[in-house]
């Protein structure tokens, strides 16, 4: 009796010792499900990767509050430059065998290894979110903009008993927006900036080093709390270190049982402290809406304010293709958030590549120095008219691809897909008649699921589209990654002939110029190559110069009074 009433006397101690502590807590008391930390061994190599990035950011983002990403760079497929001295040591105990390959809390699922395929990753974090966990975690912390100096505070609250004896925490500095090379990048095109791949919640250093510092007090009702100081370095990452830039900084705690079995997780909120008042940076550069079938062209940057003060006006330089010129834009963008600035609509060179480029001037009135942002811009829009013919030759993989033709208004008018696929590599053609019903700007886009296109590596896909006499419109080689557009614009609808009104061209084929005959007005003559680039243009004339034209076959597109007609001709 004396030894029970001894041991309720402890626990009562302990209990209150433990509600002394808990007075100013930051974590909860109440027993919650594990939080989840997907870590991600991937590298710039990897063709396969970019897909996996794609899925951890989709989990991440269902469940915003309740799952990290951790990207790990290492191995065979990984850039020196984006390794850690951590990466290996953390891979070897994982039992992976493939690029992509992540592990979910480092828990065994099934069989002896903590491995999962990219397509498990979902499964398994549903598994865990609704697993309890036996501690809570909370964290903050702070971050010294001037002396670069990191404080970070971390809460324990046990809640239930445990087999093992002790715990490790574990302290992770990311870093997202690191700009690079990625193989196979186009399956992901969220994270593709130009021609270049935007790497996330990449590994840069463990503050608590490889695995954790050790908490050996474990019991149900212990608070435990850890605080870290670290001063950031210019750079991060060893052996090898890249440029740390504060702003792109993310941090993650989460507590393991020894090695391996991660408990729970957490983001660590972190707030900026000494900010400049005034101080913004371009983060990106990206294409508009670019689905009209004239010139135009339309681009944004965004702008990410990290001064203390609102960024309200700015001024800024935008070059396409050597052209610079100047804007001006007015709002109000709130510290540490970022706002996507529009471009003044611009003229670009159609079916090749425009450069595009813009650097912020001043902010607030103050000159400023921003790094300037580029990307390059391609548009294509060919001309075609009446019964066109639209031939796709699919890879092995079919079932990977569809398209959709959309007429002006943005009704699908023709589609097809997805098919079976081959049972080895290699093509198959399909052809689909392409009947508009009115003039205007269609749009054509074709699809590739996994994101490589038609032609990478498994049978040689392509698509072409056809006028009706078998003369060829445009062609794409399907190296795509997973989506190709082409805009349309359709001189005169199927079923209706090609000559509208009563006109003779001639000569045809010609030297120097060609006339036209017609008893409407004229109002406009244009000659346009075979790849839809329109090549000349007369107002209000009827004949026009084709001296300095190249040998070939072109379309002339005439505008009267009473509507336009398409009509062939040949420069000989």
């Amino acid at each position: 009796m004396k030894k029970t009433l001894l041991v309720l006397v402890a626990a009562m101690l302990t209990s209150m010792l433990a509600s002394a502590q808990i007075t100013d807590t930051i974590v909860s008391l109440t027993p919650s499900n594990r939080n989840v930390v997907i870590e991600e061994y991937t590298g710039i190599n990897c063709g396969y990767c970019p897909d996996g990035h794609r899925r951890a950011n989709e989990i991440m983002a269902a469940h915003p509050d309740r799952v990290c990403v951790i990207n790990i760079h290492e191995g065979g497929y990984a850039a020196n430059t984006y390794t850690t001295q951590f990466g290996t040591a953390l891979a070897n105990q994982t039992g992976l065998t493939g690029y992509p390959a992540g592990t979910v809390n480092r828990h065994v699922f099934a069989g002896s290894v903590t491995d999962l395929n990219r397509g498990q990753w979902a499964s398994a974090t549903n598994n865990m979110l609704g697993t309890a966990s036996p501690v809570n975690i909370a964290a903050d912390g702070t971050l010294d903009w001037t002396t670069r100096t990191l404080n970070i505070r971390v809460q324990l609250y046990y809640t239930a008993a445990q087999t093992v004896t002790s715990n490790a925490l574990n302290v992770a500095i990311l870093q997202d927006n690191v700009l690079g090379s990625q193989s196979g990048m186009s399956a992901n095109p969220d994270q593709v900036v130009g021609n270049q791949y935007n790497h996330m919640h990449m590994l840069r250093h463990l503050i608590t080093g490889q695995w954790g510092e050790t908490i050996s007090t474990i019991a149900p009702g212990t608070l435990v709390e850890k605080n870290y100081e670290y001063v950031i370095p210019e750079q991060l990452g060893s052996p090898n270190a890249i440029d740390a830039v504060l702003e792109d900084l993310q941090f993650v705690a989460f507590v393991c049982e020894g090695h391996q079995e991660i408990l729970t997780g957490i983001h660590v909120p972190v707030e900026y402290i000494n900010m400049p008042a005034i101080y913004g940076r371009m983060v990106a550069m990206k294409a508009g809406s670019n689905i009209t079938c004239d010139n135009q062209g339309n681009a944004y940057f965004e702008l990410k304010n990290l001064g203390s003060a609102p960024i309200t006006s700015i001024t800024y330089n935008y070059t396409v293709n050597g052209t610079q010129s100047t804007s001006t834009w007015t709002g109000n963008i709130a510290s540490m958030s970022t706002e996507e600035i529009d471009l003044p609509t611009f003229d670009i060179n159609l079916n090749t590549n425009n450069s595009i480029s813009a650097q912020v001037t001043t902010i607030n009135g103050e000159a400023a120095t921003v790094e300037a942002k580029n990307m390059t811009l391609k548009k294509n829009v060919y001309t075609g008219g009446g019964r066109m013919i639209f031939k796709l030759v699919t890879d092995r993989y079919a079932s990977e691809t569809t398209f959709k033709i959309f007429d002006p208004n943005g009704n699908v008018v023709l589609s097809g897909g997805p098919w079976a696929n081959l049972s080895a590599n290699g093509t198959t053609i399909r052809e689909f008649e392409f009947n508009p019903s009115t003039t205007g700007c269609y749009r054509l886009e074709v699809y590739d699921s996994y994101g490589d296109g038609i032609s990478a590596g498994t049978g040689n896909g392509y698509f072409q589209l056809f006028a009706e006499d078998g003369s060829q419109i445009f062609r794409d080689n399907g190296k795509f990654g997973s989506q190709a557009t082409y805009m349309i614009d359709v001189a005169y609808p199927a079923g209706v002939e090609e000559y509208t009104t009563e006109t003779v061209i001639y000569p045809n084929p010609a030297t120097d110029v060609i006339n036209v005959m017609t008893s409407d007005n004229v109002e406009r003559v244009e000659i346009y190559n075979m790849q839809g680039q329109l090549v000349k243009m007369e107002m209000n004339v009827e004949n026009i110069s084709i001296r300095d034209l190249s040998n070939g076959v072109y379309m002339l597109k005439l505008t009267t009074d009473k509507g336009s007609s398409m009509h062939k001709i040949v420069k000989k």
